[in-house]
């Protein structure tokens, strides 16, 4: 039986975040702020047939899908933020559960780097999927499980700092958010990014 592990509703996908899902994902672009719904669920083949209820039910576009060792990720996103929902109610509805059965987001690691050494921004820009890291800029990592949360986590601190995203990535064993920026900046969006994540209703795992 499906588990609900993420259930991340985005109300309006900010510029940095909505560029960053558009360079990685090979189904539709989104747009700036369009309504988006994630989630994560196991097993991760699961996640073809709940595809199929979200499509079927209403008009969203699907960005991404991604079965990937343990679990699976459907993102999708309109203009019209009653149809996300809609579409996530359905499939909420067909997996039996409610969005309080995902799972409550846990921070397993968060920091900030200030003044980042050269060498260090370089091996960091070598992987990364956003921005460029520059050195001397303050850095803010922060990592949680379930992955999925990364998404709510990059969307809600760049609604609220003027900051880079670097990296965000929401799939697997655990997220990884990237921020950078100046350092006044970066001390808000983290502060944002973590309130955010321990704001979320849930089960424990």
């Amino acid at each position: 039986m499906a588990k609900l592990r993420g259930y991340v509703f985005l109300d309006r996908l900010q510029p940095q975040l909505m560029s960053l899902l558009g360079a990685t994902c090979r189904g539709y672009l989104p747009r700036a702020n369009d309504a988006s719904l994630t989630v994560e669920v196991a097993p991760g083949m699961d996640v073809e047939w709940l595809t199929d209820v979200a499509l079927k039910h209403d008009d969203v576009k699907p960005g991404v899908l991604v079965v990937e060792r343990q679990f699976g990720y459907l993102e999708f996103h309109s203009k019209y933020a009653a149809s996300v929902q809609s579409a996530g109610a359905a499939l909420l509805a067909a997996m039996g559960t409610s969005e309080l059965d995902a799972i409550k987001p846990e921070i397993l690691a968060n920091r900030i780097v200030d003044r980042v050494d050269g060498y260090h921004s370089f091996l960091i820009n070598r992987s990364k999927a956003g921005s460029m890291l520059l050195p001397g800029e303050s850095l803010f990592i922060l990592e949680m499980q379930p992955a999925a949360y990364a998404l709510i986590a990059a969307n809600e601190a760049e609604k609220a700092s003027n900051v880079k995203l670097v990296d965000c990535r929401f799939m697997g064993a655990a997220g990884r958010l990237y921020l950078a920026g100046a350092e006044s900046d970066v001390r808000t969006a983290a502060e944002v990014a973590i309130e955010t994540l321990q704001n979320l209703a849930g089960s424990h795992a």
